[in-house]
C-alpha cells in the first residue's frame, strides 16, 4: 500500500503548526482550512487553503493517545455484571472475576482491545493490569511480547496495578527488577478511608523502589466522594519527607478534589505542579460509579477539576478508563465515544486550546512519546480523518473515519 498522499482538510488551529499562518482561513470554531501532503509516512507539505467560499468536508486529527485503560478486565461485563453500578459492587465483582482468570483469558482481552483501539484511531495506550502475589509469572512475559508485536503500529505501556503493600514485598521487588529493563510502571490505589500512617509507610517504600530502579508511578488516587484530597495530600507529604523529586508520578482520577474550594484546589495544584505530578481525569467511570446514594438529590458527580488544575499549571489529560467491565458497562475503545460523552458533561469547549491539550498534547507528554501530536511539516502521517465540517459532526453518532498509520490507510 502507498504511504504517500494528499488531502484538503480542516485542522483545529491549536493542533496545527504552519509557516504561512498569515493566510490561514480559520472559521468560528477555530478550524483552519489546510492542504496537507505526506510522503514516505511523514508530512511533507502543509499550506493554507485560500478559498474562503468552500470549506473542506473532512476534519483531520492526530491519532489519539489513551492515557488510562484496563485491558485485563475489558469485555467481562456479560459474565461479571455489576448491576448495583457502584464502586463497592465493582470491587466485589472484580474480585470474583479474578478467581477465574488465567493468562490466556487476559491475553485474549488485551488483543481484542488492541485491535479495536487501532481500528478506532489510537496510536498509544497505557493500560493498568491488576497485579497480586498469586498472579501467573508468565503473564508479564506475554504482555511485553505483545508490546513488541504491536510496536510498529502503536506504543503500548503497562502499569502493574497492585495494593500499595505489594511494593514492600519480595514479589514487588522482583517485578520492579523486570520492569527496569522492560519499561513497566508501578501502580497502586489510595482511596479513603485509609490509615495515614500505613499508607505513608507503604507509599514511601514504593517511591524508594521506583527511585532505585528508575521507574514511573501511576496511582489510582482519591477516586471517591469522601475526605476530599486525602490521598494527594499524603502523597505530597511523603514526597516532601523523602526529598525525592526525580520520580515521574501520575495521579489518575483525583475525583474528590471537586468538593474542595477553588483556593484549596489551586494551592494543591501549585504543589503538584512544583513536583511535576501529572493528572488524568476519568469522567466516564467516575460519573457512572460515584455518588449513587439514592438519598442524595443532587446530580453532582466527582471528577478531577480539569480547568482549575490547568490554571495551576498542572498537566491534565483526559482518559477513558474501563470498557464493558464491572466498573463501566459501556464503551468500545473509541476515542470519539469518550469525547462525545465527556466534552458536554465537563463543559469543555472542543475549540479551546486547553481542551485540545488535554486530549492530544498532554497525553503525548505523559507517555513521553517522540511526537507531541502537533500537525506540522515533518511529523508522522498518523491521522484520523473524519467526514465532518464542524464540531457538531465530530460528536454525532454516525462517524465515518479513515485511520492512517505512517501514511498508509489502516483497514
Amino acid at each position: 500500500m502507498s504511504n504517500s498522499g494528499t488531502a484538503e482538510v480542516l485542522i483545529p488551529r491549536s493542533l496545527c503548526l504552519i509557516e504561512d499562518f498569515d493566510d490561514l482561513n480559520i472559521d468560528a470554531e477555530d478550524l483552519c482550512s489546510i492542504s496537507i501532503t505526506w510522503k514516505d509516512g511523514f508530512v511533507s507539505e502543509l499550506n493554507p487553503l485560500k478559498n474562503k467560499v468552500t470549506k473542506p468536508e473532512n476534519i483531520l486529527f492526530p491519532r489519539f493517545v489513551e492515557t488510562h485503560s484496563h485491558f485485563d478486565k475489558s469485555f467481562t461485563w456479560s459474565d461479571f455484571p455489576n448491576l448495583e453500578a457502584n464502586y463497592e459492587g465493582a470491587l466485589s465483582v472484580n474480585l470474583k472475576e479474578h478467581k477465574t482468570r488465567n493468562t490466556d483469558k487476559v491475553l485474549e482481552r488485551v488483543q481484542k482491545s488492541l485491535q479495536l483501539a487501532l481500528k478506532n484511531g489510537y496510536r498509544a495506550i497505557r493500560s493498568h493490569i491488576d497485579t497480586y502475589k498469586s498472579q501467573p509469572t508468565d503473564l508479564w512475559i506475554e504482555l511485553f511480547e505483545l508490546q513488541k508485536k504491536f510496536s510498529s503500529e502503536l506504543t503500548l505501556q503497562f502499569v502493574a496495578l497492585a495494593p500499595l503493600e505489594f511494593w514492600s514485598s519480595s514479589n514487588g521487588e522482583d517485578l520492579a527488577k523486570i520492569f527496569s529493563s522492560k519499561g513497566g510502571i508501578l501502580g497502586g490505589v489510595i482511596v479513603p478511608p485509609f490509615s495515614k500512617k500505613d499508607t505513608s509507610k507503604f507509599l514511601s517504600n514504593m517511591l524508594l523502589l521506583a527511585s532505585k530502579y528508575k521507574l514511573e508511578i501511576d496511582l489510582h488516587i482519591d477516586e471517591s466522594i469522601i475526605e476530599p484530597g486525602a490521598g494527594i495530600k499524603v502523597l505530597l507529604e511523603t514526597i516532601e519527607n523523602l526529598n525525592i523529586d526525580s520520580i515521574p508520578i501520575t495521579c489518575s482520577h483525583l475525583s474528590s478534589l471537586i468538593s474542595l474550594s477553588y483556593r484549596e484546589i489551586f494551592n494543591l495544584g501549585e504543589k503538584m505542579a512544583e513536583k511535576n505530578i501529572k493528572v488524568i481525569a476519568l469522567p466516564l467511570t467516575n460519573f457512572w460509579l460515584l455518588n449513587r446514594d439514592n438519598k442524595i438529590t443532587s446530580l453532582k458527580r466527582p471528577v478531577a477539576p480539569i480547568k482549575q488544575l490547568q490554571k495551576s499549571h498542572v498537566d491534565v489529560s483526559l482518559g477513558s478508563d474501563n470498557v464493558q467491565d464491572p466498573w463501566y458497562p459501556f464503551g468500545n475503545f473509541d476515542p470519539f465515544y469518550m469525547l462525545s460523552c465527556s466534552i458536554p458533561m465537563l463543559q469543555l469547549n472542543p475549540w479551546d486550546r486547553m481542551t485540545l491539550s488535554s486530549i492530544f498534547l498532554a497525553p503525548s507528554r505523559l507517555l513521553k512519546l517522540k511526537w507531541d501530536g502537533l500537525i506540522r511539516k515533518g511529523c508522522p502521517a498518523d491521522f484520523v480523518i473524519l467526514d465532518a465540517k464542524r464540531w457538531a459532526d465530530v460528536f454525532s453518532s454516525n462517524l465515518k473515519r479513515k485511520v492512517f498509520i505512517k501514511g498508509e490507510l489502516y483497514n
